[in-house]
């Protein structure tokens, strides 16, 4: 007997492979480690998604990121998160819509050492302009000896644009738009200028000096980020599409 037309449609579309990636929305190595693409909060300006970095980029971009723990600044991620987690976010902001956030839970042992404890880490990322915008919610969340005792479902909050944590970030470069939330350049920021010297004479204040340096200055800016865009394009931190537009930005501003 053969098999009717539309059994054989349902036998193709169960032979397809599940969650295509054009539609893949969750990414979850670990039981309790996961991204996922959600819904942006609402009210939210569209992101500039999809976005296109490397691994090795989102690294350089997060290693540097620290957290207040008591009176210390540490390390956000522990030694070896990140290698698992720049991968996931890679293809997850290459697959995220302008009106999509990815929201993150790590667990491990963030402070480092076999004996020290599994804490959760839960944060929004998005991107927005020329920045990675992160914020926190929880550094250092401990949840599994509840959910070992009880064996019930933690629930998680990743960070709110409208409210924020208690934690407190920094990182070199970056601009704090709150305590919890973080926005990382993709490239740096043009160098300000030099303050003169305590008892050092005024400078000309003639108009034409005035001008003059000032532009000299926003040159040499604009210099120093086009030698950064093109050695992070050389070193394959950036695509050459991603490195055209960023550099076609610059050249418009002088």
């Amino acid at each position: 007997m053969r098999p009717s037309r539309w059994m054989l449609t349902l036998l193709l579309l169960a032979l397809a492979p599940l969650g295509a990636q054009d539609q893949q929305a969750l990414w979850q190595p670990a039981v309790f480690t996961w991204v996922r693409r959600v819904p942006a909060e609402p009210g939210a300006p569209p992101s500039a998604h999809p976005a296109q970095l490397s691994p090795e980029a989102l690294q350089t971009l997060l290693t540097p990121v620290k957290v207040q723990v008591g009176r210390k600044q540490v390390p956000l991620f522990g030694r070896d998160e990140l290698k698992e987690l720049t991968p996931i976010l890679s293809e997850a902001l290459a697959l995220a819509r302008p009106d999509e956030d990815l929201i993150l839970l790590s667990t491990g042992r963030h402070d480092g050492g076999f004996m020290a404890p599994s804490e959760g880490l839960t944060a929004r990322l998005f991107m927005q302009g020329e920045a990675l915008h992160l914020l926190v919610h929880d550094a250092r969340l401990e949840f599994l000896i509840a959910y070992r005792a009880m064996n019930a479902q933690p629930s998680f909050t990743y960070g709110s644009r409208a409210q924020a944590s208690a934690e407190v970030l920094q990182a070199p470069g970056a601009t704090r738009l709150r305590p919890d939330w973080l926005a990382l350049p993709l490239a740096p920021a043009p160098v300000p200028a030099a303050t003169p010297a305590p008892g050092a004479p005024p400078a000309a204040s003639t108009p034409a000096a005035t001008t003059t340096v000032g532009d000299d200055a926003a040159y040499q800016a604009k210099a120093q980020r086009l030698r950064t865009l093109k050695r992070l394009r050389e070193e394959n931190l950036i695509t050459e599409a991603e490195y055209q537009k960023r550099r076609d930005a610059i050249l418009k501003a002088l």
